[in-house]
């Protein structure tokens, strides 16, 4: 069976995360499993992946409308999920549409949450990794208020 990898696949975390555009076919689908990426999120309710004929796959979906940011709940449920994947040492696979804005803000949150980054080198790292991510204000505001939160709760413990 062949593979091919999704539109504007890189990794962002070696073997960790994956960011890409939607996977369209069953062929980016196995390419992922073959990757050891056996999480999958759905950031764009505008565009399912075919993910019901792999049963492999744990697939979520955390909606958010194009152009738009996470909400802080939306970013929590998606570390979340980071965090149960690393615990099995599997890889997890984010998307939206094309693999850039709302994909890119949670990769950012993902370098923030894991590697201790500031927002600004976390987006910075990102953008470099992947050009035109995190396209729009709010969503760089929602790196920083994800930050901030995680700041809050570090102060409280």
């Amino acid at each position: 069976m062949s593979t091919r990898k999704p539109m504007n696949f890189s990794w962002i975390d070696d073997g960790k995360l994956a960011a890409f555009g939607r996977p369209s076919s069953p062929e980016n689908l196995r390419f992922l499993l073959e990757n050891n990426i056996t999480y999958l999120v759905t950031l764009s309710p505008e565009c399912t992946p075919p993910v019901f004929t792999f049963p492999d796959i744990h697939w979520y979906e955390i909606k958010v409308r194009e152009f738009h940011p996470p909400r802080n709940d939306q970013i929590k449920k998606f570390i979340s999920i980071c965090e149960k994947s690393l615990e099995q040492g599997k890889a997890v696979g984010v998307h939206c549409r094309m693999g850039r804005g709302r994909t890119g803000v949670m990769a950012a949150c993902y370098l923030v949450k894991f590697h201790n980054m500031t927002p600004q080198s976390a987006m910075g790292q990102v953008r470099k990794m992947r050009p035109g991510s995190i396209e729009t204000y709010t969503q760089e505001e929602a790196v920083m208020d994800y930050y901030w939160s995680i700041c809050k709760e570090r102060q409280s413990q």
